[in-house]
């Protein structure tokens, strides 16, 4: 195992950017759809509500399935719902079959990142314990990122804007699935019994130094959660960016700028990452709604710019920190929960900003969501503060 445990490491790296890849596609093409369906916009709200949905239920019920059953069964499945969405994206005639596709978008990434992320740990170098929480995020920020650059780039330049995407994308899903076979099992004590439950529990001792890692995740996730829901409306409407390709690039750099923030601070500690990235965070949402409420081009380039950085910091800080608390036997569970924080973050709130949106307005709803998520993220700096002091005062004993 220990010859193969370096390129086994880099294939799963791959395999977890090409699942997370088929999370962000639709959303350059949501106005696509929104045109050959005949649907409000705001019905786009409901499509995303549904991703989550799947999402959440995997993380929920299977985070520790992998715990149990191995890391490849699991991935294989999560595999296999993403290519089911796939085709069902890829032969969609209506809504209901892009609820059901994003439902199963949703169950495979929550399927895989627990999974993905554990095994990378495992699989990492034992000399640089660090980098199994670089790549991992940084991989995620990629595979998030990859989707809308290439759906907007084809459906803007390529026939069939809404098919030859997911055909590519099944050509990359069955070599990550080839991939998968050369990678090996990092949990060899299988003990095969699983039931599906309701799982958020964490082990006793890791709750005091999680808990604020899964505050930070949960604030930058949402700003993720804002572009993706509600960015591709702003650039149509109050910029006149009508361009898809254009679409999908903007949703690259944020991911992008996130994925280099995470490699830029592989030599922080996770509590200073984390630290600076609740810091950057309420920054980047002040100048996101400066950019909203005077519908500035370099306002909102320098927001993406300051929100990818926030998201990167507090991603890599919180998967350290995961990786330094977690016992090895609950990695995958404790990894689920930190997601389920990330998911909640994606999600609930974008979704109360766009149903609030056609009460208030767009700029009122979300200035009103960056205030609270500041908030937050000065609660989130107390409790970590107070976490350390108290670490320090038990290593000093």
């Amino acid at each position: 195992m220990a010859v193969r445990r370096l390129p086994g490491f880099a294939l799963l790296a791959g395999i977890l950017v090409t699942v997370l890849t088929g999370s962000n596609i639709p959303a350059p093409l949501y106005v696509v759809y929104e045109s050959r369906f005949g649907f409000r916009p705001d019905l786009t709200t409901v499509i995303f509500a549904v991703y989550t949905v799947g999402a959440m239920t995997s993380l929920l019920f299977f985070g520790r399935v992998s715990d149990h059953l191995g890391r490849r069964p699991v991935i294989a499945a999560a595999l296999t719902l993403m290519a089911i969405s796939t085709v069902l994206f890829l032969s969609a005639q209506n809504v209901p079959m892009l609820c059901a596709a994003r439902l199963f978008s949703g169950l495979a990434v929550g399927l895989v990142v627990a999974p993905a992320t554990a095994g990378l740990g495992e699989l990492a170098p034992r000399s640089k314990p660090r980098r199994a929480a670089v790549v991992a995020t940084a991989a995620s920020m990629l595979g998030f990122g990859f989707g809308p650059l290439l759906s907007g780039f084809l459906s803007e330049y390529a026939p069939a804007p809404t098919r030859l995407v997911y055909a590519v994308y099944l050509g990359l899903l069955a070599l990550a699935a080839l991939a998968l076979a050369a990678i090996p099992e990092t949990v060899p004590a299988r003990d095969r019994r699983f039931a599906p439950r309701l799982d958020i529990g964490l082990p006793p001792g890791v709750r005091p130094e999680f808990v604020p890692a899964a505050m930070g995740v949960f604030s930058g996730f949402f700003v993720l959660g804002l572009f993706v829901g509600l960015i591709p409306s702003f650039l149509g409407n109050d910029l006149h960016w009508t361009s898809h390709a254009l679409g999908g690039a903007v949703l690259f750099l944020l991911y992008g700028v996130a994925a280099a923030a995470e490699v830029g601070a592989r030599r922080l500690g996770d509590r200073s990452a984390l630290g600076q990235g609740l810091l950057v965070l309420p920054v980047a949402l002040v100048v996101i709604v400066v950019a909203f409420a005077h519908a500035s081009p370099a306002a909102f380039l320098v927001g993406t710019v300051l929100g990818g950085t926030a998201v990167g910091l507090v991603f890599i800080g919180g998967q350290a920190t995961v990786n330094r608390i977690a016992p090895a036997e609950r990695r995958a569970a404790v990894t689920s929960a930190l997601f389920i924080a990330a998911y909640t973050g994606f999600s609930v709130p974008v979704v109360a900003v766009g149903v609030a949106s056609v009460q208030v307005g767009t700029l009122r709803a979300t200035t009103g969501a960056a205030i609270v998520f500041a908030l937050i993220c000065a609660f989130a700096l107390t409790v970590l503060v107070r976490a350390g002091r108290t670490r320090e005062h038990r290593a000093g004993r």
